[in-house]
């Protein structure tokens, strides 16, 4: 049995941690799009990709038989569809008073997360079962080299292809898919790229000091190229190409160095994140009920000066996510102490299984 990745479960309680911060934002602002803050802009190029790439990381796992795709469309369902419907219920039953069980909103609303992630998946498993094939066909000693530029061209053709689609701009569509498609040219190449990285084994050589140097130094300097260019752009529309995709991937390589030397020994904080990241889903799905609304954001912080925006904002959602994160983790625990809620709520069915 493998040793568990402490510093992955890490990296996924900071990224829960950035999320709860930018729904902070989001609900404490009056515009559609306000992406004028340096922070947010770097928060939404880098949290999602956080959670894609681990994601990827761990379909390791072959799916080839029939049992093998029952037993992964089950564990999947039971993960990812079941708990982001029965909360979409009760969010919409807290908020409006009636039940939105639509495909539509499903999507695009506050749990699109899920649902994207389900659709991801099924995509890579298509896309992982051609390659395989088309692998198999070649010498063992080339394979590896022919899957890793096969999967590249295939990622990269099928985001231009999610870009260019005319299908989901057309009358034709009843079911409006424009945030599916743009968020999936945007987010599954890091579900690739997290796969690849496990098929490479490149975790432990992004441990190594000559990586943590050169992840920093990249990180750096996509930051330093974020203040050239306006914080308006859609949420998650950023190109292949883009440099909000370095920014994404240096940040997730220089986690890796810093929160494995973090979770090497007995850091408190290490051990925090740990924590928000095992119970990073169930955070998700709740933290929607708690999150409080700030004075409008977007009107106050253009009014400061650039130098004062940056400590007001670490203040004001650090101080928010505190807010948000303990009736969370309350509600939770509490949810937590009858394995068949756990299932039911959280897709958490080990507990049942150990019973």
């Amino acid at each position: 049995m493998k040793q568990r990745l402490l510093y992955l479960d890490a990296i996924k309680g900071l990224a829960i941690l950035l999320v709860i911060m930018g729904h902070i934002h989001v609900f404490a602002a009056r515009m559609a799009h306000p992406m004028y803050s340096y922070f947010m802009a770097f928060i939404k190029a880098v949290h999602m990709p956080l959670f894609f790439i681990i994601a990827g990381y761990f379909s390791q796992r072959p799916v080839s038989t029939l049992p093998q795709l029952g037993r992964y469309l089950k564990d999947k369902t039971i993960r990812l569809i079941t708990p982001a419907l029965l909360f979409l219920c009760l969010l919409t039953l807290w908020n409006r008073g009636t039940i939105d069980l639509s495909l539509k909103g499903l999507l695009e609303a506050h749990y699109w997360f899920t649902p994207a992630l389900f659709i991801y998946f099924l995509v890579f498993l298509l896309q992982r079962w051609v390659i395989d094939l088309a692998a198999g066909c070649l010498g063992s000693k080339t394979r590896e080299p022919i899957e890793l530029g096969l999967h590249g061209a295939a990622t990269i053709a099928l985001c231009y292809t999610f870009t260019e689609l005319p299908l989901y701009r057309s009358s034709l569509c009843s079911l409006d898919l424009e945030r599916l498609r743009v968020t999936m040219a945007c987010l599954y190449p890091y579900v690739v790229i997290g796969f690849l990285i496990g098929r490479l084994e490149l975790l432990p050589r992004l441990r190594s000091h000559s990586a943590g140097l050169t992840s920093f130094v990249l990180l750096v300097l996509s930051l330093g190229i974020l203040r050239y260019y306006s914080y308006d752009t859609p949420y998650l529309s950023y190109g292949l190409w883009h440099n909000d995709r370095l920014m994404a991937l240096s940040f997730f390589a220089f986690l890796v160095y810093t929160f494995g030397l973090m979770t090497e020994g007995s850091s408190r904080l290490g051990k925090a994140f740990v924590f928000l990241g095992n119970w990073s889903l169930p955070i998700y799905l709740v933290h929607y009920f708690f999150i409080p609304i700030l004075p409008p954001l977007d009107t106050l912080l253009p009014a400061l000066e650039p130098s004062a925006r940056l400590p007001l904002e670490l203040l004001l959602y650090f101080a928010g996510a505190l807010v948000t994160l303990l009736p969370t983790l309350a509600v939770i625990y509490c949810i937590k102490f009858n394995p068949y809620l756990d299932l039911f709520l959280f897709g958490e069915k080990d507990r049942l299984k150990k019973g």
